[in-house]
C-alpha cells in the first residue's frame, strides 16, 4: 500500500500541482484547500490497486497534507529540531513529514 501511495504523492504535490497552488497555498486558503484535495485525490486513486483507502483515511491525508503546507509545523521544527532553515532542509522536513503521514495512513487503514 505503502508504495502507492508514494507514487500518488509525487503525482498530486508535483505532477499535479499548478504554479497557483504552489505560490499561494500558504497565504490564500482557497489555494490550499484546492492543492490538498487534488493531492488527497491522487493519493486516494493511486491506493485503488490495493483495495484503496477509505473515507476516513483520505480525509486524514487531505487535512494533515493541509496543515504540513501551511508550513508552520515545517519552520517551526526547522527552527527549533534542526537549528536551519536552509531551504533545502525545509524542502527535505516537509516531503518528510508528507512520507510519515502517508505511513500513518497505512497504518489507520488497517485498524479500521
Amino acid at each position: 500500500m505503502l508504495s502507492w501511495l508514494l507514487a500518488g504523492h509525487l503525482a498530486g504535490d508535483f505532477l499535479f500541482q499548478n504554479r497557483w497552488m504552489a505560490e499561494q497555498k500558504t497565504t490564500r486558503l482557497s489555494a490550499l484547500a484546492a492543492h490538498s484535495a487534488v493531492y488527497a485525490c491522487a493519493v486516494w486513486l493511486a491506493s485503488l490497486p490495493v483495495k484503496g483507502l477509505g473515507p476516513m483515511s483520505v480525509l486524514f491525508v487531505f487535512l494533515s497534507h493541509a496543515l504540513v503546507d501551511r508550513r508552520n509545523i515545517t519552520l517551526w521544527w526547522c527552527r527549533h529540531v534542526t537549528k536551519s532553515d536552509h531551504m533545502w532542509l525545509v524542502i527535505m522536513t516537509d516531503q518528510t513529514l508528507h512520507v510519515v503521514i502517508l505511513a500513518m495512513a497505512c497504518l489507520l487503514e488497517r485498524s479500521i
